[in-house]
């Protein structure tokens, strides 16, 4: 449902497309949405400090994320901000390429493509499961999910989720915590007319987080120091507290058309305390200083998003066709309080290799800040059947965008009276087409392209102190699809290509600073897929990606890669098998593969470039493997290795100052599952 609003065949979408399925989640033993999100095809994930309780970042075809919760957009950032866990969600879906048709942008979300959370729902039958586990650097979990009719007609049905974590890291002086809950409830308030509400609230606590190891000083190369390394406090602390609500009402017609009306409110609160450690030009082999900050910070986020549409077939000129039409509308707002040292209290600018900074005790706070953007749209999409083989997909989006942000106490404020706040920049009637078409060459096989538009709202100023205006660009996409084995085993090549113009660049020597829109960049490569069950008994998950990221047009980068964190080579494999019969009945196996190409440190200039290529990491593989037994129908036993050869390699490539962050080593987990 990734990509029309209504489930769809992947042959009947001209785009990249995969899904996560529940029981790889389960195989696997799959908790977070970060780690589903290392099993997607094209998708890389780069670690955050682990005071972002999992809110890693993720990346395909040289951009960002964007996320929609059951096909709602959500303007709340998907990078670097903790995801419920995977138990209150069925499936996990992925559209690769620009998707802002349904959408919208705002940033460079969107671009690389969307995840869809689908959620869990009420079941028609009764139905409870639940698991323990125990896992490598006392990793503990507990779930319990129940779900079932609450009256004798069925037409009020439930779902409730519990879940509680309690781990430490391959990483010294750190540990965490977080609780899960989540209610559903759908009412058939009619044949034709479902409510569904759901509630769902998870905290993640922590200590002494983990902002990853420095490069060494001089030349800025990786340091070959033990992967448990952590220079953080031990007292650094942690907090989020997520809430969300969502209500969905559907009408459905005799004619076969729907009305949807879905709202999504989610809402989190984050403090940190911390000493935050700095090795400005790396760190020598045997000696140094470490530089700390004290900071403190308390963030409310809160998300606000609509989406009401139509959608159903009609008939013209002998064929069935689908139209969508809709209007959606989010809003992101932010307030953050706070202080840095020396405010804080005690400074602790430089201290000897080794030596942990004591805890500070703050008396007030003196920053204050706000920020907010929204964005509306309207949308539709026509689903033509020129011909028995051939679909035509058109569509298009007319979006407002605004961003706008203002200083509060304790600071200075600072904004512009009339409005309350400082208009940084907005965009009105910005329009964004979308194209396809598919050719069925036979049942089982068919050919597809499809054109995507882009836009992305700037910060820079021109000459005159005024918006830039948005980035634009398209991506052009061809491919095929197949289904074999009657639609169990499914199959896809792409070939892309990304342009992303008008791009701020500064005016050399310009006094005060301003931009023109002459930056481009391009992306482009191919992939290809295979998902499914080819036999009984097997599943199979295979891609292949192949990335190429280059600045087209810049003042000093033109030539070099945007995105050297995304290698040019990225393959996941992975396969399982259920046996039967009387002898190996129960039993299930699974292996897999993760082949990640070359990666590289970024920078922002020739000389950063140059310097950052000296940390560069050669191509590496990661291997994880299951064995599980159904002991009987109630109960079976699973046991996850993941790294299984204990590969040591490095997850993220960044600043020399301290964003080098190694993979996990090889580990382990045992899971009791229950079902009734």
């Amino acid at each position: 449902s990734i990509a029309g609003k209504v489930p769809l065949k992947p042959r009947e979408i001209p785009q990249s497309v995969s899904v996560i399925t529940k029981e790889r989640i389960e195989d696997q033993g799959i908790v977070t949405v970060s780690d589903a999100l290392k099993l997607i095809p094209g998708v890389t994930v780069i670690p955050n400090d682990s005071m972002y309780a999992g809110g890693d970042q993720y990346w395909s075809r040289g951009y960002s994320l964007g996320v929609a919760y059951d096909g709602t957009p959500s303007q709340m950032p998907f990078n670097g901000s903790p995801q419920l866990d995977l138990a209150i969600y069925e499936r996990v879906e992925s559209l690769r390429g620009p998707a802002g048709l349904f959408l919208g942008a705002g940033s460079n979300n969107n671009v690389g493509g969307v995840i869809n959370l689908v959620r869990k729902r009420g079941q028609k039958e009764f139905a409870a499961s639940g698991s323990l586990s125990a896992g490598t650097w006392d990793n503990y979990g507990v779930v319990a999910d129940v779900g079932g009719p609450l009256n004798a007609s069925g037409s009020l049905r439930g779902r409730l989720v519990a879940a509680h974590g309690d781990r430490e890291y391959f990483y010294d002086n750190a540990k965490g915590r977080k609780t899960l809950g989540y209610f559903n409830l759908d009412w058939d308030i009619t044949s034709a007319t479902t409510l569904s509400l759901a509630i769902s609230s998870q905290k993640n606590n922590g200590k002494g987080n983990y902002s990853g190891i420095p490069a060494a000083t001089g030349a800025g190369k990786l340091l070959d120091i033990s992967r448990s390394t952590n220079f953080n406090p031990e007292w650094n602390t942690y907090e989020w507290d997520t809430k969300e609500y969502l209500a969905e009402l559907s009408h459905r017609f005799e004619n076969g058309w729907s009305a949807n009306l879905k709202y999504n409110h989610r809402k989190q609160d984050q403090f940190y305390k911390l000493a935050s450690v700095s090795f400005a030009s790396g760190l020598g082999p045997t000696t140094g200083n470490v530089s700390y900050t004290g900071m403190e910070r308390a963030i409310e986020m809160t998300s606000d998003a609509y989406d009401i549409y139509l959608t159903g077939p009609f008939r013209l000129f002998g064929q069935e066709h689908r139209a969508v039409l809709g209007y959606n509308w989010a809003k992101y707002h932010t307030w953050t309080t706070g202080c840095t040292a020396p405010a804080c209290g005690a400074t602790r600018p430089s201290l000897p290799l080794g030596t942990i900074p004591p805890e500070f005790q703050v008396t007030q706070y003196t920053i204050g800040n706000e920020a907010e953007n929204w964005q509306s749209g309207y949308y539709g999409q026509l689903r033509l059947r020129l011909a028995d083989p051939l679909t035509f997909i058109v569509g298009a989006r007319v979006s407002d965008y605004r961003y706008r942000t203002r200083n509060q106490p304790p600071s200075t404020a600072t904004y512009n009276y009339a409005w309350n706040y400082n208009r940084n920049y907005e965009t009105d009637d910005e329009v964004t087409p979308y194209g396809g078409l598919i050719f069925d060459v036979n049942k089982q096989v068919s050919l597809y392209a499809s054109y995507s538009d882009i836009f992305i709202p700037q910060s820079e100023t021109q000459e005159g102190g005024a918006p830039i205006g948005p980035r634009t660009g398209k991506q052009h996409e061809i491919g095929s699809k197949a289904e074999f084995f009657d639609g169990k085993l499914i199959g896809s090549i792409a070939i892309f290509k990304l342009r992303d113009q008008n791009r701020a660049y500064l005016v050399p020597g310009s006094s005060p600073a301003f931009y023109v829109p002459l930056g481009e960049v391009e992306s482009k490569g191919w992939e290809i897929e295979v998902a499914g069950s080819p036999a009984p008994g097997w599943n199979v998950q295979a891609g292949y990606t192949r990335l190429q990221t280059k600045y087209l047009k810049d003042r000093q980068l033109a030539g070099y890669s945007f995105s050297p964190k995304e290698p040019k080579h990225l393959i996941k494999l992975w396969g399982s098998y259920r046996f039967s019969g009387e002898t190996l009945g129960g039993l299930a196996a699974g292996l897999g593969a993760t082949y990640v190409g070359e990666t590289r440190a970024s920078g922002n200039t020739p000389a950063q470039v140059a310097a950052a290529n000296v940390r560069k990491q050669s191509p590496y593989t990661v291997v994880d493997a299951f064995l599980s037994y159904r002991i009987n129908k109630h109960l079976s036993l699973a046991f996850n290795a993941n790294n299984l050869f204990d590969k040591t390699y490095y997850a993220q490539l960044g600043s020399i100052g301290g964003s080098n962050f190694y993979g996990e080593p090889r580990n382990y987990k045992l899971t009791l599952h229950v079902q009734y």
